[in-house]
């Protein structure tokens, strides 16, 4: 409970870091803080939906992979990733390859599905449409300027990567 506390204190003052240096630069010009608003926003949502995203998909994909132990030692993998010069003869080789093709057609079924999820995910569609938006609005009310707008779009990554990796990251 603790420790949970004081990842959310820490989060928190990263972020209200990040907001209050926003804040100051609507002291250099109000269209200066909108471009640094919106792009930090954008891109820290952006940043967090996707690494939201991926942490599902990747715990989905390990709750269903069953994982097989090799019983074939170091050296052995090494010199034969793939078995490829065990004892086998080419009837059996045919017969494991046809297997291979047709457990790969459904694979790449199941794959797609799965990795779709993440993609198409709310979490991740919702910040770009945000982005694609704020873009659009800062142009056609003549308040777009690249340099702030740039700096603020890497501030919102790096900021994003550091409560995301506290966040959805594995304590180790």
């Amino acid at each position: 409970m603790m420790k949970k506390r004081i990842l959310v204190q820490k989060n928190i003052k990263i972020f209200l870091s990040a907001e209050l240096l926003i804040v100051a630069t609507n002291f250099i010009s109000y269209s200066f803080f909108l471009n640094a608003q919106v792009a930090f926003l954008s891109s820290f949502l952006i940043l967090l939906g996707s690494m939201y995203s991926y942490k599902n998909l990747v715990e989905i994909r390990a709750e269903n992979e069953v994982f097989v132990d090799d019983e074939r030692d170091e050296l052995d993998k090494l010199d034969d990733p793939h078995g490829l010069y065990e004892e086998q003869t080419i009837q059996e080789l045919q017969a494991v390859v046809a297997e291979e093709k047709k457990q790969t057609k459904t694979s790449n079924l199941k794959n797609i599905k799965t990795t779709s999820r993440a993609t198409v995910s709310l979490f991740r569609i919702l910040p770009y449409l945000f982005l694609v938006a704020g873009f659009i609005g800062l142009k056609n009310n003549h308040h777009l300027e690249l340099l702030p707008y740039l700096l603020f779009l890497s501030l919102g990554l790096l900021v994003g990567y550091l409560i995301g990796k506290s966040i959805f990251l594995p304590k180790q």
